[in-house]
């Protein structure tokens, strides 16, 4: 996860990087370009000034071709020879060894005629230029400095600034967290003079005040349903009850009378079981407790000793202690789901095995094949059709694992399904 304002800088910092790589040729091809300029004008200047100095002194031939002999040895960047023809100009750059500064250097350089009491003389006129790779470097390092400076100071300042006009928003974030729906209240919201944040205030208001009046509607639902069906399911079973214990039924009344009583059991566990879920989306079970969960496993399993020796079941169990903070009875129904799931699809004389290590439980038992695994944790489906439940079972593990951010999972293999749940 990436904070706001990095997202923000990301693409300014890939930005002045660019320009930067493209900058630094561009100020290269700039300064060479101005230098080469300046020194055109200096040795056209010098040219011109060579011309009139030698023809004012107005000196005999002799004299001349001596000055210009002495001139061309003693002046660095000079060279005199006599010519027939005159020829353009001609200006260039050369890189070349200098014996004088015993290095490599880059000279520019005008190729030029002169005329001296009537004879014309060829003129090479050079000078000594920085080389190419120091210019490089000196405007390389000159132009990353600067970015670099300007770069830090953006970043400083608009992370001052964005943090200045960001933090309404923030402590809209901090007062969101605290938010409960089961307090029943919503959690006053930072005013703001930014017209944003003021409509992103209401409307995070009016949400909250809308999924507490829902979450009322439900709690009522789930508290009036519990009784208003619980009620006539337990008079439909109590004079069902009196009719089995009746002796004037017949064998097939009575077998009609046990099929309606094992279908108002059903009725009532799902009915039990639904309100059961409702409650948990709607974080009904808020009394969080620490808790041993190995503890609290072993007693759950000592209540299905009759449903293993029943079954034929053979249970064995491999328990570290490991405490956990949640909800006792939801961790109760967690456990008690899984291992009834167990037994439910154990085959007569198969194993049932609890192994409890490292913060991960796992509930495994034989069985012939994989149930069906896109189906175990779907409210009202079947993952076999050998054994068919109220498909609650499984769905309610689920919502526990995820009201807790627990990983609940499965998996087959060895001839074993193994539920696992990691806290």
């Amino acid at each position: 996860m990436k904070k706001l304002l990095d997202q923000s800088l990301r693409p300014l910092v890939i930005y002045a990087f660019t320009v930067l790589v493209i900058s630094i040729p561009v100020y290269f091809l700039i300064v060479d370009w101005i230098w080469e300029n300046e020194l055109d004008k200096h040795h056209h200047a010098i040219r011109e000034k060579l011309e009139k100095r030698l023809t004012r002194l107005s000196l005999p031939d002799t004299a001349v071709d001596n000055m210009i002999a002495a001139l061309d040895k003693v002046q660095p960047g000079f060279s005199f020879s006599e010519t027939a023809a005159p020829r353009p100009d001609s200006l260039y750059t050369v890189i070349r060894f200098d014996s004088f500064m015993n290095d490599r250097e880059q000279f520019r350089c005008l190729t030029t005629d002169i005329r001296v009491n009537g004879k014309l003389y060829r003129v090479l006129v050079e000078t000594n230029m920085e080389e190419i790779d120091e210019t490089i470097l000196a405007i390389a390092a000159a132009t990353v400095f600067f970015i670099t400076l300007l770069l830090i100071g953006f970043i400083y300042l608009n992370r001052k600034t964005a943090l200045r006009i960001w933090q309404p928003f923030y402590d809209t974030l901090a007062s969101l967290h605290t938010f409960r729906l089961e307090t029943g209240k919503a959690v006053p919201l930072p005013a703001s003079d930014v017209t944003e944040f003021a409509d992103l205030n209401a409307s995070l208001d009016s949400l909250m005040q809308g999924s507490l009046a829902s979450y009322r509607q439900q709690k009522e639902f789930t508290e009036n349903a519990s009784h208003e069906l619980q009620t006539p399911l337990a008079i439909v079973k109590s004079q069902l009850d009196m009719l089995l214990q009746s002796q004037s039924l017949d064998a097939e009344q009575m077998r009609i009378v046990e099929q309606v009583y094992q279908a108002i059991n059903r009725v009532s566990r799902i009915n039990k079981n639904l309100l059961l879920l409702a409650r948990i989306e709607h974080a009904q079970f808020e009394e969080n407790g620490q808790l041993a969960l190995d503890q609290t496993l072993a007693a759950v399993a000592a209540q299905f000793s009759d449903r293993f020796e029943n079954n034929a079941v053979h249970y064995a169990e491999n328990i570290e202690p490991f405490p956990i903070e949640a909800n006792p009875v939801l961790t109760e129904i967690l456990l008690t789901n899984l291992l009834v799931n167990a037994v439910r699809y154990t085959p007569a004389g198969g194993d049932v095995r609890v192994h409890l290590r490292g913060g991960k439980l796992t509930v495994s038992n034989t069985g012939p094949t994989a149930l069906q695994a896109e189906n175990l944790f779907r409210r009202f489906a079947q993952a076999s059709g050998e054994h068919a439940g109220s498909g609650l079972g499984l769905a309610i593990a689920r919502e526990i694992c995820e009201r807790y951010g627990w990983q609940i999972g499965y998996d087959f293999a060895d001839g074993m399904h193994r539920f696992s749940v990691r806290f």
